[in-house]
């Protein structure tokens, strides 16, 4: 009889494993593998490699396979499209994503929202949504935000006696910035520009630099109310008066003012941080992204809006996370997107002044800027010369909706090399300049 009982119990044991093992290997066989690309910084690299560890916890059924491409992205996502082996979810430059929509490379993530609440246009920044197809369709929304902005050593304020630039985007104007910038520059002999003997080839520090890309020039084009192109994306505006006054304004910070340094100048120099530390510079135009070597450099950092010219403009950019059609997972691809792109899964790349959030409730809820603003790291006047800047003056840089916008840049940044080196005069620059550019606009992806 215990032979019997013994031998039933055996036979229960090896079923039960059997279960368990068939069950082991459906559930084996069921999970869904994902592939996601990115480039970006040993800190984003980290960050993302973090998130994406978060996100298969959460969802156990999907393995996630990380594919850091920190040089060549398109070429190399190129590469993997042909081959039959695309990406499921990624980043994609600005220069390529509204093409590579329109071919279907990428996908419309409208029908995902219309059954996902958690994602709508309203819940995020107005401005940093992709759109195509006339304003129909979208592939989503940067990977993070970014604004063009100023960055000051508050040392060398006090040390002059000159007052911090307001955080106030609307008192912050083009002249009180050019008086700033003029009280802070200095020659080797502390003479200041204006003054008998000021030397404007031996100076020790500058009131400020920027750089002569898109991004730190059209914001002052804007605020002047000039503008590269017509609404339509069809016509050349960067001749017309107010775009070229706003041109000539920056020229004569550099060639007429000298408290700025030349584009020759400024190869040779190090990075803003360094020479915002070491007081060759008192004010920088740059990217927010910059914030994260700006924090610990060591020294007393300030924050400002874009001095306004006319009326205060704020330019926001940033390149997108999307969803590629080759994916076999819609669904879990979707998850792995929303997820990617959702600011509380990448908050320490946040706090630590790289990116800056995309949802609406990390601008205007107290307790969920609280969440992202870190001492040490934004100054105290962070939220109102950053948050509330971008907020009230937001506008989307023309990469979400030109088309051929790599082909224009390019030839504008060709187009006023001269202009920048100090040999010709702005509207010289600009007329040749919008000959040139005039049969590469094709309009814009969202109209």
């Amino acid at each position: 009889m215990l032979a019997k009982k013994s031998s039933r119990l055996m036979i229960l044991v090896l079923a039960v494993a059997l279960c368990l093992s068939l069950f082991g290997a459906a559930a084996s066989a069921e999970k869904v593998h994902l592939k996601y690309t990115y480039w970006g910084s040993p800190l984003e690299k980290t960050a993302q490699e973090e998130m994406l560890k978060d996100f298969m916890e959460a969802y156990p059924h999907i393995e996630v396979q990380p594919i850091y491409i920190p040089s060549d992205y398109v070429t190399k996502i190129t590469a993997m499209l042909a081959a039959g082996d695309p990406p499921d979810v990624g980043q994609l430059g600005e220069g390529q994503v509204l093409a590579w929509a329109e071919e279907g490379v990428v996908m419309d993530i409208t029908p995902f929202m219309e059954r996902d609440p958690e994602v709508s246009f309203d819940s995020r920044l107005p401005m940093t949504w992709y759109m195509y197809d006339g304003g129909k369709k979208t592939v989503g929304t940067n990977l993070a935000a970014e604004i063009m902005m100023m960055f000051y050593n508050k040392d060398i304020f006090d040390e002059a006696g000159v007052p911090y630039p307001s955080a106030n985007a609307d008192e912050w104007t083009w002249d009180d910035f050019v008086e700033t910038a003029i009280a802070l520059t200095k020659d080797r002999n502390g003479r200041r520009p204006g003054e008998a003997g000021f030397d404007p080839n031996n100076i020790d520090t500058y009131g400020v630099a920027f750089g002569t890309w898109w991004a730190p020039i059209l914001p002052f084009v804007w605020s002047n109310g000039g503008d590269w192109f017509d609404d339509e994306g069809r016509e050349t505006l960067i001749n017309q008066p107010e775009s070229v006054e706003a041109l000539q304004k920056l020229h004569d910070l550099i060639y007429k003012y000298h408290v700025a340094p030349t584009p020759t100048q400024m190869q040779t120099f190090p990075a803003f941080n360094i020479l915002l530390q070491t007081r060759k510079v008192a004010m920088v135009v740059d990217g927010q992204w910059a914030l994260l070597d700006l924090a610990k450099s060591g020294f007393n950092l300030g924050v400002a809006p874009i001095p306004k010219l006319k009326e205060p403009v704020c330019l926001e950019l940033g390149a997108p996370n999307v969803i590629f059609s080759g994916t076999k997972h819609p669904q879990e691809a979707w998850l792995l997107y929303k997820w990617s792109t959702s600011s509380s899964k990448v908050m320490p790349l946040i706090q630590a002044g790289l990116w800056m959030p995309l949802g609406m409730e990390y601008y205007t809820e107290p307790e969920k800027i609280n969440e992202w603003l870190t001492e040490g790291v934004h100054p105290p006047e962070y939220k109102e010369a950053v948050i509330d800047y971008v907020l009230d003056y937001g506008r989307r840089a023309p990469s979400y909706y030109m088309r051929n916008w790599e082909e224009i840049t390019s030839a504008i940044s060709q187009g006023l090399s001269n202009f920048w080196l100090g040999k010709e005069d702005a509207q010289t620059a600009a007329d040749r300049v919008a000959e040139t550019v005039k049969p590469l606009l094709q309009g814009r992806f969202d109209r």
